[in-house]
């Protein structure tokens, strides 16, 4: 099952989970802030020196820096944001935005981590409207220099990982002025703000430490601060956009609007990628967490039929129906993020806007339910669960962390949903505006012949449901913004931002649903046979589970009627069961080794007495 989970790079993820059998890999806890640093920067030195990833693999093999994130994030989520910022955000900028020079300057020490990154682009004022930020690097011709600049409070750039103790470089964005005043908007430069041997401050920059936050310390943030810094004209990331020596201006990206967003766009290409990224990690996080989760609830022996404790509270219907269907939208996700992955390696100009949706759409999907996961196996672990040692903490504040990170979840959605939008076809809001002008009557009849009750609860039902929320919400949105912005001339921001809101979310989130879904069904066509019935039933279960969080959509627009909702949750709970039956299979799928199965402080039935460790003198 882990071969069909993982779908590629089996080589690195073996090789990865081989550096993670050392001490270093062992967690740790009661140090300090500066411990807890030096020993994310040790284990990302650690993995790096296997030699398995390199920031080239962008050009070739991007999968392969996906499964790292993966695989490391089992390990440490500190870890595995240090690496996301190195070889993606810092190293895959450097790839992508800089030519010859600064791959030469860049990318070897990028590998080995001798040369180490932060990603400058988010700003104290303007987060995710990171167009408007104030940053400015002016051009002096006079010594063929770029002055970058922090002119306000609220450009110092932010939650800069990397940036407090670890960074050499740093890729700084800002708005490139050219002598004459005139704004070319904004672009990567190369800021050496450490020496590479005593990772001194190099003068004009100034760092912030950010200190503690709820989780993660293992990564350093910073607030950084560039005072009139001085850098070669050559330090200007050159792939799209070049100055030369005599000082004139040349752009792929045609732009000539006030703000350049083209070449803002351009240049942020890497936070598509990173969003991918994010996923990747939190779907080993979660996996990891799963698994604790079901090996503790497989030995916890709680009261029984006779009153004794000697039956393991996986066999309870409270466990299993709270427990079954993570394990089942785990699995989904994974085949949702196996596509967007693929599809992220083979893009090309025809369909990448669609991988921009698919990468938007997939992190709020696997960061959301990381979270869940996370809160739900907390709680039904008991108070074992709220021991640091058994990392569901960790879990929490790591997928708060991807909820957050390269573009706020919801305001992501946003963006799926405005591209949704713009595909939608005038013919096809017309005749929604024809469906919603009949009585309500008829409109439920027309949708529940879309999913007959008679198949209720099975796989092809669950698609149907899924398929039929994609396009209607859909519709719908499009119906309520022409309505609302042509006759009663409102604008698109009031419609979009203060009235409809709720309606926006979901329909990206019935897009992604929809999408993951799809590849959960394509994956089981090609899986080996055993494996296809297995599969099914955890399709059906993550599809039931969705289902009853949105009942009050279905039951209100007729798609189905009480008796079919009674069905769902039927069968559902007996899914629960046979999942719950199969739990510790299911999660031995995801692959994890038993030296990452870190020692846990949970009492079982297979713990050592007191009168064992006393033999042995353990104590």
């Amino acid at each position: 099952m882990a071969k069909v989970l993982d779908a590629c790079n089996h080589a690195t993820r073996s090789a990865l989970k081989d550096v993670f059998r050392s001490d270093l890999s062992r967690p740790r806890y009661n140090l300090s802030l500066r411990e807890e640093r030096e020993l994310a920067y040790a284990r990302l030195k650690k993995v790096c020196e296997a030699g398995v990833i390199s920031v080239k693999d962008f050009r070739t093999n991007p999968r392969n820096i996906f499964a790292a994130h993966e695989v490391c994030a089992m390990c440490d989520g500190s870890l595995a944001v240090k690496l996301t910022v190195q070889f993606n955000l810092f190293g895959g900028t450097v790839l992508k935005l800089g030519t010859k020079r600064h791959h030469d300057l860049l990318l070897d020490g990028i590998d080995s981590f001798q040369k180490v990154g932060c990603f400058g682009l988010t700003e104290l004022g303007y987060g995710n409207n990171a167009v408007e930020m104030e940053t400015t690097a002016h051009y002096d011709q006079k010594t063929d220099q770029f002055i970058v600049n922090t002119p306000t409070v609220l450009a110092q750039k932010y939650w800069i990982t990397n940036g407090a103790v670890h960074a050499h470089y740093c890729v700084a964005f800002a708005k490139l002025i050219m002598p004459d005043g005139t704004n070319e908007g904004l672009h990567g430069f190369l800021v050496q703000i450490r020496g590479l041997k005593d990772l001194t401050v190099q003068p004009g920059c100034k760092v912030w430490d950010m200190g503690y936050k709820i989780g993660m310390n293992g990564i350093d943030n910073a607030a950084l601060h560039f005072n009139k810094v001085r850098i070669p004209r050559t330090n200007l990331l050159n792939a799209t956009s070049n100055l030369s020596s005599d000082g004139k201006f040349t752009s792929e990206v045609i732009d000539t609007s006030s703000r350049r967003r083209k070449r803002f766009l351009a240049v942020a290409d890497q936070l598509l990628s990173g969003r991918v990224c994010i996923a990747s990690m939190l779907q080993g996080s979660t996996k990891m967490t799963l698994a604790t989760t079901v090996r503790y609830a497989a030995s916890r022996l709680a009261v029984g039929p006779k009153g004794y404790s000697d039956t393991p509270i996986l066999k309870f219907q409270l466990q299993q129906n709270a427990i079954a269907p993570l394990i089942a939208t785990t699995y989904a996700y994974n085949f949702a993020l196996n596509y967007v992955q693929e599809r992220y390696q083979n893009q090309g100009p025809h369909d990448q806007q669609e991988v921009v949706v698919l990468c938007c759409a997939i992190k709020p999907l696997v960061t959301w339910h990381s979270s869940y996961v996370a809160t739900t196996c907390r709680e039904r672990c008991g108070g074992q669960g709220f021991l640091a040692a058994n990392r569901f903490g960790e879990a929490y504040a790591f997928a708060h962390a991807g909820m957050t990170a390269e573009g706020d979840n919801k305001v992501i959605m946003q963006k799926v949903a405005k591209e949704l939008l713009a595909k939608v076809r005038p013919n096809d809001v017309r005749a929604h505006a024809q469906f919603r002008a009949q009585p309500l009557k008829t409109q439920h009849e027309t949708n529940k012949r879309s999913c007959p009750s008679a198949a209720v609860a099975g796989a092809d039902w669950v698609m149907r449901v899924f398929a039929w929320r994609e396009r209607f919400l859909l519709r719908e949105l499009a119906l309520k913004m022409a309505l609302k912005t042509k006759r009663q001339k409102k604008t698109v921001f009031q419609v979009w931002m203060l009235e409809e809101s709720p309606l926006v979310q979901g329909v990206a989130r019935a897009y992604a649903e929809a999408m993951g879904l799809r590849a959960f069904a394509r994956a089981i066509q090609a899986a080996p046979e055993p494996m296809r019935d297995d599969l099914t039933r955890l399709l059906v279960l993550h599809g039931l589970s969705n289902i009853r969080d949105d009942m009050e959509l279905f039951l209100t627009e007729g798609l189905f009627d009480a008796g079919a909702a009674k069905e769902v949750k039927k069968e559902h709970e007996r899914l629960c069961k046979e999942v719950g039956a199969q739990a510790i299979a299911l999660v031995e799928g995801f692959g994890i080794p038993e030296w990452m199965h870190q020692p846990q402080k949970m009492i079982s039935k297979n713990e050592k007495t007191k009168e064992e460790r006393n033999a042995t003198n353990e104590w």
